[in-house]
């Protein structure tokens, strides 16, 4: 009697399964490291945005701000993509200047 040997068998599938599984772990780790690293670096350059708004406030108003202090973000006019970070909560504080030439993102004026 000959016997049909097609197929593979329980111990090969498995075996596939765990390799495949391995492989997706590594994947989804890599991933989620690539994405949250672009948060921070998203959010590095919507406060730079924030900066060069509150430069170009500081220009526009200099008379009336005195030479060190803050600016408030509600001044500044921001769209509502600029004034939401990457995971969509809102800047809140301001941007505190000192003499019209350092320009610093702070999480509150006080």
């Amino acid at each position: 009697m000959k016997l049909n040997k097609k197929g593979f068998t329980l111990i090969e599938l498995l075996a596939v399964i765990v390799i495949l599984l391995a492989i997706s772990v590594i994947a989804v780790t890599s991933i989620s490291a690539v994405i949250e690293r672009n948060k921070v670096k998203q959010n590095d350059a919507k406060i730079e945005v924030i900066e060069s708004y509150a430069k170009l406030y500081y220009e526009e108003h200099k008379n009336s701000l005195g030479s060190t202090g803050c600016i408030e973000l509600d001044k500044l006019g921001l769209s509502d993509s600029e004034s939401k970070d990457a995971d969509g909560n809102l800047f809140t504080g301001g941007v505190s200047y000192t003499d019209g030439k350092e320009f610093q993102y702070v999480d509150s004026c006080s």
